[in-house]
């Protein structure tokens, strides 16, 4: 960002995420100077703009009405920056910047890409941009260079110089604790028994309404925690008595942070639930992201449609 603040960035991405370790990942920073930078403007204002809650963090009333004061002015200047300050992700002396869109909160499957030397070589720029799974034009975000590549669930119609991949379905599972013996539970029991966690649903998503249709076909009404941060969910469900439904490309966050965790095929009328994944690139950018993020991804998948 050139014309924009890293405070005010920073304020508002941690605003809409509700977690710092969220707006982390999405500001490809760590926790602890986002933490630092918050509290820095806190101190400056004199007022609190956080409080921190079972269900993550919340903006206390003076940090809405800051935020409602800053976003227009936050988005205005984002657009300026668009318009104005022509950015350049052509190599130079061997150098690439590639900004990779989401449009959803599954961070998890972009483990393989940011665990990689790819990702680590400071060389190659590699980062992570969030937007509304409700409001995302693919195409335009590509063809104006706002991001080189996205991930996203949809599959969408582009021009002809945006590329596609279709990657293999994910699966949808049931995450439970790792010495849970469920040979001797039914699924539903495993519902039924223990908190459900959930991410906050989206509009128009379609695993989401199969998943309620399971729920209420089978007349399930188990206690529901909203939560949209992976981590915490994975600690809650390692504690017992919890249980999510995830994508099976989390295996890679439980594998590498050794959470107590596993994953169980979840049945939707006698048959595995599937999300689709989409990849979408420019051919500016063709030859970088084939040779060197696709394959990640790739081999990957070779290990999710369980």
């Amino acid at each position: 960002m050139i014309l924009l603040s890293k405070t005010l960035r920073y304020f508002i991405v941690t605003a809409q995420e509700q977690s710092i370790r969220m707006a982390a990942l999405i500001l490809c920073i760590t926790p602890s100077p986002l933490c630092r930078t918050i509290k820095l403007f806190e101190l400056n204002l004199g007022h609190k703009l956080f409080t921190r809650t079972s269900t993550g963090l919340k903006l206390t009333n003076y940090g809405r009405d800051l935020y409602a004061t800053l976003l227009p002015l936050y988005q205005e200047i984002c657009e300026i920056e668009k318009k104005v300050i022509k950015k350049n992700h052509e190599p130079r002396n061997g150098n690439m910047n590639i900004k990779i869109g989401l449009d959803h909160h599954d961070y998890s499957y972009m483990s393989s890409i940011f665990s990689s030397p790819v990702f680590k070589d400071s060389r190659n720029n590699v980062s992570l941009e969030y937007y509304s799974p409700n409001e995302t034009n693919i195409d335009d975000i590509l063809e104006r260079d706002l991001c080189q590549m996205f991930i996203t669930q949809k599959s969408v119609k582009c021009s002809s110089e945006v590329l596609h991949q279709t990657l293999s379905a994910d699966t949808i599972m049931l995450a439970v604790k790792s010495d849970l013996r469920t040979s001797l539970l039914k699924q539903t029991d495993l519902i039924k028994n223990n908190i459900l966690l959930q991410d906050a649903p989206y509009q128009n998503d379609s695993t989401y309404e199969k998943i309620e249709e399971y729920l209420a076909k089978n007349r399930l009404t188990p206690k529901r925690v909203f939560i949209p941060e992976l981590y915490v969910q994975l600690s809650m469900i390692e504690k017992g008595d919890a249980i999510s439904f995830m994508s099976s490309s989390v295996s890679n966050i439980i594998n590498e942070r050794n959470f107590k965790v596993k994953l169980i095929p979840f049945e939707y009328n006698g048959a595995k639930l599937f999300t689709e994944r989409h990849v979408y690139y420019t051919r500016l950018y063709q030859d970088f992201i084939e040779e060197k993020l696709l394959p990640l991804i790739v081999n990957q998948d070779k290990c999710l449609a369980c």
